[in-house]
């Protein structure tokens, strides 16, 4: 038969277990997130640059083929 006392640190350490593999998840939910926002908006930044130079006349679409026509976002 088990005592209380065991029970008890069985118990704490499942408790510390779940925290600390709660704690990995979050972070790496959070940092999943901030990618996937980093990416979207460079590619939104990048679709705004191409129909800029659509919708403007003086500026030839050859500019796009340039490999430096776009810089990229900066992560933060």
């Amino acid at each position: 038969m088990m005592s209380k006392s065991h029970n008890k640190q069985k118990d704490g350490q499942a408790i510390l277990e779940y925290t600390a593999g709660m704690i990995v998840v979050c972070l790496l939910i959070n940092g999943m997130i901030g990618v996937f926002r980093w990416g979207m908006m460079d590619m939104a930044e990048r679709r705004f640059d191409h129909e800029a130079v659509l919708r403007n006349a003086s500026l030839s679409t050859e500019q796009q083929l340039n490999p430096d026509f776009h810089q990229v976002r900066p992560m933060k």
